[in-house]
């Protein structure tokens, strides 16, 4: 038996959070927005939609989806005060004029609107939160995500959240999840762009990958090289600016892609990273 869309997924923000329920397993929320505005569709919603029929496995998934009003954006930090049980939150928004997936690192406290929402109202300034910070930094795991896109095109960091719903949705979540106390919560608004410049496919497909950095410990399998000059000096490199790792310091090297084995991975990430094409002489060690 299939429920209707309607019952599925309520319209309205004190509808009731639907999951699919799988014992044991890391529970995530994810939660998108009907059409607003004079779009006629909202692609987080359709995203939404496919991932409450699908879900994703390994994982325990509620979808909900919110209202686009004041009632909307703090729906998920009322249930936070009221002691949700889930391991991860993930907004999903649409963000009409971007070309590509846009993780918020950022939300501020203030209202920019320059259209009303659903309901009517026109909130072009203002604190969101009396008293509140300023900006607050998402609590998603920054360093994990950024390594799992690290070579996607379509999906990028955004420190700009905008000032319509969106910004006061994840800004009241961020804002619940500090003056809670509770434990940590890894929780990230994602601006979605329109269909025509991502497909749906691709975009599901990226939004299941964040969900699963949100909630669950990564393995990776990766491959570096010791590059010694005729002085005996091994070469390691500085992340850049603007990376999650920027000024860590590595051996070159990188991920391990399927089909690929760990000599034909350390060449192609050389040839990549440095323009060389050394020849492996040995494996000087394995850790896990």
């Amino acid at each position: 038996m299939h429920e209707s869309d309607a019952d599925r997924l309520g319209e309205k923000a004190n509808s009731t959070p639907r999951h699919r329920c799988h014992v044991g397993e890391p529970r995530i929320l994810v939660t998108a927005f009907p059409p607003f505005s004079d779009f006629e569709t909202n692609v987080s919603q359709s995203v939404l939609e496919r991932l409450h029929v699908d879900g994703i496995d390994g994982l325990d998934v509620v979808t909900w989806m919110l209202s686009v009003d004041e009632a909307g954006s703090g729906a998920v930090a009322a249930e936070i005060r009221a002691g949700i049980e889930v391991d991860g939150v993930l907004h999903l928004g649409l963000a009409a004029g971007r070309t590509g997936i846009s993780l918020e690192r950022i939300a501020r406290n203030r209202y920019s609107m320059t259209e009303p929402d659903n309901s009517g109202r026109l909130q072009e300034s203002g604190s969101i939160v009396l008293g509140g910070p300023e900006t607050l930094v998402t609590t998603a795991p920054l360093h994990i995500l950024d390594e799992e896109f690290e070579h996607d095109t379509d999906v990028q960091w955004s420190d700009d959240a905008g000032g319509y719903v969106c910004n006061e949705t994840i800004y009241r979540t961020l804002n619940e999840l500090q003056v809670s106390n509770g434990p940590a919560l890894p929780a990230i608004f994602v601006h979605l762009p329109p269909e025509s410049e991502v497909p749906l496919e691709d975009q599901v497909a990226a939004v299941i990958r964040i969900a699963n950095c949100l909630v669950t410990r990564p393995r990776y399998e990766v491959a570096a090289a010791l590059l010694f000059d005729d002085q005996g000096r091994i070469l390691s490199c500085c992340r850049p600016k603007g990376d999650e790792w920027g000024g860590w310091w590595e051996f070159p090297g990188g991920k391990i892609n399927p089909g690929e084995d760990a000599p034909g991975a350390l060449l192609r990430e050389l040839e990549e990273e440095l323009r060389i094409s050394p020849e492996p002489k040995e494996k000087v060690a394995h850790i896990v």
